[in-house]
């Protein structure tokens, strides 16, 4: 019986740079990147479940419940995300896609982008 293997990909972690040295973007190649170089940390073939975790734009968080606008900032789309998670997938280097640290909202968008 094997163990399940799981991996999330952190997005920007702005003050917590021992998180992969304080990533500016969760763009396709910094996502394939961590795919890669976990794949070679566990030393197995795939991945079983790849999360996205601390998305790659404005949310509350830790506590907040307000929405505050003048935090927000250029991010990655949604579709360039999803497309390099695709990728992976389809190369079996992870079998399952899955997101933490998300609002309702933005699970929303993510399933929308995924289903076009």
């Amino acid at each position: 019986m094997s163990a399940f293997n799981f991996v999330q990909v952190a997005g920007p972690s702005g003050q917590m740079t021992w998180i992969r040295g304080c990533l500016k973007c969760l763009d396709a190649s910094n996502i394939i990147e961590v795919i890669d170089n976990s794949l070679l940390c566990i030393q197995m073939d795939y991945i079983d479940l790849d999360q996205i975790h601390w998305l790659d734009r404005y949310v509350p968080m830790f506590g907040e419940t307000e929405y505050e606008p003048i935090h927000q900032y250029p991010s990655i789309g949604i579709g360039e995300q999803l497309e390099a998670l695709e990728k992976a997938v389809k190369t079996g280097k992870i079998r399952y896609v899955g997101l933490s640290n998300e609002t309702p909202y933005g699970m929303m968008k993510f399933i929308q982008v995924a289903e076009n």
